[in-house]
């Protein structure tokens, strides 16, 4: 199959039955990790909850979009990353056991 030539829709369905195992374990593997009592998963849960696509957290922190998914599928990032990250999720660090701002 070359990349000019169209698919037709066995091949397309070839193609998903192929991927979708790994697909799936992947999408199970970012449950995983986003459960986590971690910073990390902590911050797994801020990206979900930004309800963007992956593209635009892309272009707004500068991560490539292949470290972001493999991130939220339980991968690490560099140090730099998760700071750009955290800041686009309007996320902090605060100690546990931290006295809590009061908010008026």
């Amino acid at each position: 199959m070359t990349p000019s030539k169209p698919m037709n829709d066995a091949e397309i369905e070839a193609a998903v039955r192929a991927e979708l195992p790994w697909l799936l374990e992947r999408r199970q593997a970012g449950e995983r990790a986003a459960a986590e009592d971690t910073v990390s998963g902590r911050l797994r849960r801020a990206v979900k909850a930004m309800r963007q696509p992956y593209e635009q957290i892309c272009q707004a922190t500068g991560i490539p979009i292949e470290q972001l998914a493999d991130f939220m599928a339980g991968g690490q990032l560099a140090s730099d990353a998760l700071d750009r990250l955290a800041a686009a999720a309007h996320c902090e660090l605060v100690p546990r056991g931290a006295p809590q701002p009061s908010r008026r």
